[in-house]
């Protein structure tokens, strides 16, 4: 349905809020007066903050759908111009999307942005995770059932319905001391790769799902910018969902090649952490952890040159 562009129907909609009562069932409920837009609000749940930053940058694109009696729209583009979680219609206050009837409304939203708006929703295909300094691209994120009607036109992508990341993430935290035979500088200037992580893939932005395709990758070296701090080096990376993998992680410093298995959860919405310490007699791996992006599990383990 083709949004509503008459300032003065908005205008004389937006004034019958006034009028707003609550029906038996709790749902907001008024006589229908014309079309009113939909103001978004939009979280990302606090405890699975994106694995690029903490929030909303200004200038992020999501995707908005809906299904009601009366009020249907297909992937609506709609940016957030402070950062700040308030989404407005890239087309302005005067398009978007707009209750075309009193009746609830289901919404769902994805990010980031993709296809043509106004045709449903795809799936998103050939972005692979390889190069992860441009982790905005498939850092997915996905938020559905959020109902509101045309009393309370505020659609609020928060609570049950906040956005959650659908990707997984693997942190890696490098680290050695004196007493290991290397020093923080030996760390910082060495080279890592990590065998058996498929990085191709597909996400569909009507339900949600990231999937992993193709085979895995050997000996690909990590390219996500490190976070050093304290003689530790930390890599944050996003991967596609895939099956319990046994990976290989590889450390090359001052020549010599040390290697260690690991096996994260790559689940949907999961953080996978690993502290590595570099040894002159191998890697050890302390304090894995995996949460949801909560359960803990903890492991350890040696490696040999």
């Amino acid at each position: 349905m083709k949004p509503l562009r008459n300032y003065s129907l908005l205008a004389g909609a937006m004034l019958t809020l006034a009028l707003t009562s609550c029906g038996n069932d709790g749902i907001e409920t008024q006589a229908y007066d014309g079309p009113v837009a939909a103001q978004v609000t939009a979280g990302i749940n606090s405890v699975l903050t994106r694995a690029m930053d903490a929030s909303w940058e200004s200038g992020d694109v999501i995707g908005i759908s809906c299904s009601g009696t009366n009020t249907n729209y297909d992937n609506m583009k709609y940016v957030t111009a402070g950062g700040d979680g308030n989404f407005t219609h890239d087309g302005g206050v005067a398009s978007g999307i707009f209750f075309q009837g009193t009746e609830e409304v289901t919404f769902s939203a994805y990010y980031p942005f993709s296809g043509t708006e106004g045709s449903p929703a795809e799936t998103i295909l050939v972005v692979t995770t390889n190069d992860q300094t441009q982790q905005k691209d498939f850092d997915y994120l996905y938020a559905a059932n959020a109902t509101t009607t045309y009393a309370s036109p505020t659609i609020s992508f928060t609570g049950n319905s906040i956005f959650k990341h659908k990707m997984s993430r693997l942190i890696l935290k490098i680290t050695t001391s004196a007493t290991d035979g290397f020093s923080a500088a030996d760390v910082l200037s060495g080279t890592y790769s990590i065998s058996g992580i498929k990085h191709s893939g597909t996400f569909d932005t009507t339900n949600g799902t990231a999937t992993a395709t193709n085979g895995a990758t050997d000996d690909w070296e990590i390219t996500a910018t490190p976070q050093d701090a304290d003689n530790l080096r930390t890599y944050s990376m996003i991967f596609y969902p895939q099956d319990q993998p046994t990976l290989t992680f590889k450390a090359v410093i001052n020549g010599q090649t040390y290697a260690k298995d690991i096996t994260p959860a790559l689940a949907a919405s999961t953080s996978n952490t690993y502290t590595i310490t570099v040894k002159k007699t191998g890697l050890v791996v302390s304090g894995s952890t995996i949460q949801e992006w909560g359960d803990e599990n903890t492991g350890s383990g040696d490696a040999t040159m």
